[in-house]
């Protein structure tokens, strides 16, 4: 089993490809799963596969992109699906794919003053492109 050294807590700040987004930590999500939006804006790498994916709403079918994300410090290679998260306040899931991954989720943890060029939420980045 693995040593679990980093703990983060429900929503973390955390980087790709420079950018810093908040993202909502979920323990109950299989896999992570990124804004098409911010996905389109970043120029992403190529699709690697395509999942499907059950949630409240039903099922559906995702593409699935891999991306080197910063959380915590840590960098991590991951595997993300591209979902339709505009009606979500997060433009960012982070699933158990990334949390076994060496994090601990501590619900009492809170984030620290966020930077000024931080997306905070999906209203952000829609004014952000």
């Amino acid at each position: 089993m693995e040593k679990y050294t980093t703990v983060v807590g429900f929503y973390e700040d955390i980087s790709i490809q420079g950018k810093i987004i908040r993202a909502k930590i979920d323990t109950g999500a299989s896999t992570s799963s990124i804004s098409a939006v911010l996905a389109n804006s970043l120029e992403t790498g190529p699709v690697v596969k395509r999942t499907t994916v059950v949630n409240s709403y039903g099922s559906a079918v995702r593409p699935v992109i891999k991306l080197e994300v910063e959380i915590a410090g840590k960098k991590i290679n991951a595997s993300f699906n591209i979902a339709i998260r505009q009606h979500l306040r997060y433009p960012i899931l982070i699933g158990k794919n990334i949390l076994r991954k060496g994090f601990i989720v501590d619900p009492k943890k809170r984030l620290k003053k966020s930077k000024e060029n931080t997306i905070r939420n999906t209203e952000e980045l829609n004014n952000s492109i």
